[in-house]
């Protein structure tokens, strides 16, 4: 009768040109492959309902002892098994088998879960989320750069049905420690998006409930506005600029857009005769999610810099080559704070002044807020389709002007010119 192997002799088993196998008469079934490469594993051949079957059990655990210690919670498929174990795991299957369970089965189903699960990282669902809403999303290389920053942690590899909230504040905690507060946040709302857009499309259910904000919105709120003196000082210094940048400042301040709309001004954007601008909806910020096009009536002032830009091979307005919108911010306006001499303001500044200088010109709150592609509140937004175009070129013709008396003759009364106009009305009997 031949003799049940032992890790002794498993541990002897020689490689051999081609793989072989080895029987272990103490256990019905169980066998050593031995593989060229000297690798050895445990395999259990049986029968299921007629057909012969191969369940592979895992990679021999090599030791000539034995003694060798099990796993606490018992040995495991495909982890590294001493004979011991391999028999229980053997053992174990082939009583499955006559109860009418395949193990092979059991064990296709298990890889398929875990496959599925390893597919559902949050590195992939990230990946997914950006391929199929990058096209709609406004800042696109910003909700990336977020997500990335999450992503090459711990976490980017892990199932996110398997993350926790502690986890993700911790790395959020990590964030805001090493790159600020304010972009912990960003970072934070990025994530939120996304685990949202992944819960709408499966099962899963987001860990992150609301608040966890590390700074107040209200309190990181702007309020700088330019005085008339820092006006002055901004404007002729633009002015003297040879390069994009100074038109584009002057340009910003007589439409009140924001840095990006502006800079990307195309020549194809622009229409009735260089007095129209649309703006389209999936780069303006305030309308990108509902694709709605904000048309700006441009001033005459704002189409003298259109028309003083040199028309270069591509579509692009302020730019180097015409192929490539303005970018480089951050360089450019720090040589041209040191020639105009203003300094402690960002370029999102120039809008709320401009919005600012539109109430100094008289304009309506309702007016002023459509003239900065803000769209009317409540019911109102609902029902009033008008474009109010005349009404807004009115505006931007007012703010050119009041921006013209401010920068060149700066004697000139420049309070509220609403004022002015209401001491000139007539009264009615």
């Amino acid at each position: 009768m031949a003799k049940p192997l032992t890790p002794i002799a498993i541990a002897n088993l020689k490689a051999r040109g081609q793989r072989y196998e080895v029987s272990d008469p103490g256990c019905a079934g169980l066998r050593v492959v031995v593989f060229p490469s000297r690798r050895k594993s445990f395999i259990l051949r049986y029968r299921f309902r007629g057909l012969q079957r191969k369940l592979t059990l895992g990679p021999c655990l090599i030791d000539r002892r034995d003694d060798v210690p099990e796993p606490s919670n018992g040995p495991e498929l495909d982890t590294p098994l001493s004979l011991a174990a391999a028999r229980a795991l053997a053992t174990k299957a082939l009583r499955e088998a006559r109860a009418g369970a395949d193990p092979c089965a059991a064990k296709q189903r298990a890889r398929q879960v875990q496959r599925a699960a390893e597919s559902d990282t949050l590195e992939n669902i990230a990946a997914e989320y950006l391929r199929r809403e990058g096209p709609r999303l406004r800042t696109l290389s910003q909700r990336r750069s977020d997500l990335d920053l999450i992503c090459a942690s711990v976490l980017g590899r892990l199932p996110v049905a398997e993350i926790t909230r502690g986890q993700y504040t911790r790395v959020l905690d990590y964030i805001a420690d090493n790159n600020g507060p304010v972009r912990s946040d960003r970072c934070l709302s990025a994530l939120r998006t996304l685990l949202s857009w992944h819960a709408m499309r499966s099962d899963f259910v987001s860990p992150l409930v609301r608040g966890g904000r590390r700074t107040s919105i209200a309190e990181r709120a702007r309020s700088r506005i330019l005085t008339d003196d820092e006006l002055r000082a901004l404007w002729l210094a633009a002015e003297q600029d040879g390069t994009p940048f100074g038109a584009f400042v002057r340009f910003t301040l007589l439409t009140a857009t924001r840095r990006s709309e502006a800079a990307g001004l195309r020549r194809g954007e622009l229409s009735d005769g260089g007095t129209l601008w649309t703006i389209p909806g999936k780069r303006y910020k305030t309308s990108y999610k509902t694709s709605r096009d904000v048309v700006i009536p441009l001033s005459t002032a704002a189409q003298g810099i259109i028309a003083a830009q040199p028309a270069l091979a591509g579509d692009f307005v302020f730019s180097a080559d015409g192929s490539h919108a303005l970018t480089g911010f951050s360089e450019r306006k720090n040589d041209f704070d040191i020639a105009c001499g203003v300094s402690g303001y960002v370029l999102h500044d120039l809008r709320r002044t401009s919005r600012t200088l539109l109430s100094r010109a008289g304009i309506s709150a309702d007016i002023a807020e459509m003239c900065l592609g803000h769209a009317l509140g409540g019911v109102r937004g609902t029902y009033d389709r008008f474009a109010y175009v005349d009404e807004k070129r009115k505006a931007f013709e007012a703010l050119a002007a009041l921006i013209e008396r401010i920068v060149h003759r700066p004697g000139t009364a420049v309070a509220d010119l609403a004022s002015a106009r209401s001491k000139r009305r007539p009264r009615r009997g």
